[in-house]
């Protein structure tokens, strides 16, 4: 072969092989974001559906999502908050039209028009309109947050059909979302009508009607309508504000008390908040779920975000799922939020 035949070949087949290995390395549009780590789950209150997206932490844009729950079979209605046990590929909802909580085993796998694995529902369950569920993996309780109580299942991890809990905790006002710190035990509450957020200690015996240990409101705190509920690595309570959009974080939450100021909150245009709901944290990151907004919202570097910061990524778009219909007139749709960060 000629020199020159050679080189024509070998440019030939570079070529060729660049034609071959460049969409391999492509993210496209489908199935969240290309070399991002975790996956979340969105509830989408108005369709009854629930949504997965892999490689959540680089998931941007008008994506198409990994996966979509959804259809009779499901009995999903009115979905509002989630919780995921990412030991067991559990995931938990709070299914507030139908009174009752489902659960689907081996999560990451389910897709289209399936059954839950278990249902708790029923008239000994004491469910009617259940808005938040949180697990005590180590425990195996479940906690549901339903109207002014919150009800305590025992044996999570197989509880079903209608089953008694085995404690009720009175807590005399509606709740707004929930959050359980396990290895503090110590139980959060939102109240929505006072602008606060009650703290329990002793989470794992409390039963019947109780008093908060510590109140976190008052005017420095900035909240107003406190919809979500986590504690980030540092230790510090992170908010969400549905009423004026905003996150607001506070120092040290196993103490937090009083009319306190953050020490950050993320507010202004250019964070895209419009009625945050329910937020997952893990390692840094924050992620939100914003229903008005139709979009989920996601910071990667949570410890040092405040002020009128722009998220990382959003994902939002009629690809998503979360669209609103009715040119953005429509309801709003997304609503709880659950991270596995170990898929």
């Amino acid at each position: 072969m000629s020199r020159f035949a050679e080189l024509i070949s070998v440019g030939l087949l570079a070529l060729l092989l660049g034609c071959v290995i460049s969409p391999l390395r492509s993210g496209g549009s489908g199935g969240g974001g290309t070399g991002g780590s975790g996956t979340i789950y969105v509830s989408n209150v108005s369709a009854n559906t629930i949504l997965r997206f892999a490689g959540a932490s680089a998931a941007s844009g008008n994506v198409v999502p990994n996966a979509t729950i959804s259809g009779s079979n499901t009995h999903l209605t009115t979905p509002q908050y989630l919780a995921v046990d990412s030991s067991k590929d559990r995931l938990f909802v709070a299914n507030q039209g139908a009174s009752s909580v489902l659960i689907f085993e081996s999560a990451s796998t389910k897709n289209g028009n399936v059954a839950p694995d278990r249902t708790i529902s029923g008239s000994n369950t004491g469910l009617s309109a259940p808005v938040d569920v949180q697990l005590d993996i180590g425990r195996d309780l479940l906690y549901v947050a339903d109207g002014a109580q919150v009800l305590v299942f025992g044996s999570a991890s197989t509880v079903s059909g209608n089953t008694a809990p085995v404690r009720t905790i009175n807590a005399g006002f509606s709740i707004n979302a929930m959050l359980l710190d396990a290895t503090g035990d110590r139980l959060f509450l939102a109240n929505g009508s006072s602008n606060a957020i009650d703290v329990y200690d002793g989470a794992s015996t409390l039963n019947n009607t109780v008093s908060p240990n510590r109140i976190i409101s008052g005017s420095n705190t900035q909240l107003s309508t406190p919809a979500g509920l986590q504690i980030d690595n540092l230790g510090r309570l992170v908010v969400s504000n549905f009423g004026a959009p905003s996150i607001a974080i506070y120092a040290n939450a196993s103490t937090a008390n009083g009319n306190l100021s953050p020490t950050a909150s993320v507010n202004g245009s250019n964070t895209k908040l419009a009625n945050p709901s329910q937020i997952a944290v893990a390692s840094g990151q924050l992620f939100i779920a914003d229903g008005t907004a139709a979009s989920i919202l996601f910071y990667s570097n949570l410890s040092s975000v405040t002020g009128n910061t722009a998220p990382n990524n959003v994902i939002t778009g009629a690809n998503t799922g979360i669209a609103r219909t009715g040119g953005g007139s429509g309801p709003a749709t997304a609503k709880g939020i659950a991270l596995d960060s170990s898929r």
